[in-house]
């Protein structure tokens, strides 16, 4: 577990120095996944500080979220309309989604930032000291039980609320298997495997509720009128595929 932190924070760090020289999405994207697998980790390590350095971690990926969900409707927009109703998507929304990117550099640029990640290496070259939840067993039996309750709540209410909830209980199994040395690696290559087309469906569907929001948000306009009606027909799909993947899914099942 020691040595999984030391990775993903190399690998945070490296997308961190990538963003501060020019943006790009996809180096965002590898910055909020491993950020999102530090705290995974840290949730089950039982400790004052990993509990503080967790809601730290929370709190500059909660920084990104706009950045990313332009980067995602961006490319939704790209593969839906033809190449005039993007350029005109672009132009009418360029100076938001701009000012989304510039909150992620100079957020990174920080003294804040630097700050924390140089106490961050710190706390790992100590974490040793640390009363670590070493039964990683136990954690991902958590993990899964919390999945699976989380799926009975998203099928009584199905509304967002409760899917989104699943969703991260999904991903938490992923993270928590991942991290995990307790079973063999056929067993956790399985586990993880299982969750990720799940989890592509669970993540599509809630890029789509994010977009039916924001397009809530945005000015009035023809082009943003009829992607409503795209994402909105895409949000039921999404769903529907969800739910035929649970009927016969070898973990999280109806």
């Amino acid at each position: 577990m020691h040595k999984s932190l030391q990775d993903l924070t190399a690998h945070v760090d490296l997308a961190a120095r990538h963003l501060v020289s020019a943006y790009q999405a996809d180096q965002l994207y590898a910055f909020r996944v491993n950020s999102r697998r530090i705290r995974s980790i840290l949730k089950h390590m039982d400790s004052h500080r990993s509990r503080g350095y967790r809601k730290t971690w929370g709190g500059f990926a909660a920084m990104t979220n706009e950045a990313r969900d332009w980067d995602v409707f961006l490319i939704t927009v790209d593969k839906l309309m033809t190449a005039e109703e993007c350029a005109g998507f672009r132009e009418i929304n360029g100076v938001q989604i701009q000012h989304s990117h510039d909150i992620v550099v100079d957020m990174l640029k920080s003294m804040h930032w630097r700050r924390h990640l140089e106490e961050w290496v710190h706390f790992l070259d100590r974490v040793e000291e640390e009363p670590i939840a070493e039964n990683q067993v136990v954690a991902l039996d958590q993990a899964l039980a919390g999945a699976q309750s989380a799926l009975l709540l998203a099928l009584s209410s199905d509304d967002d609320h409760t899917w989104h909830r699943f969703r991260i209980a999904v991903k938490e199994v992923r993270y928590v298997a991942d991290a995990s040395s307790d079973k063999t690696e056929q067993e956790l290559a399985s586990l993880v495997n299982s969750c990720k087309q799940l989890q592509t469906l669970l993540g599509d569907w809630h890029d789509t509720v994010v977009q039916l929001n924001m397009l809530e948000e945005l000015v009035s306009d023809p082009i943003h009128d009829r992607l409503r009606d795209i994402v909105a027909g895409r949000k039921q799909t999404f769903l529907a595929e969800t739910r035929e993947l649970l009927a016969g899914h070898p973990v999280f099942s109806l």
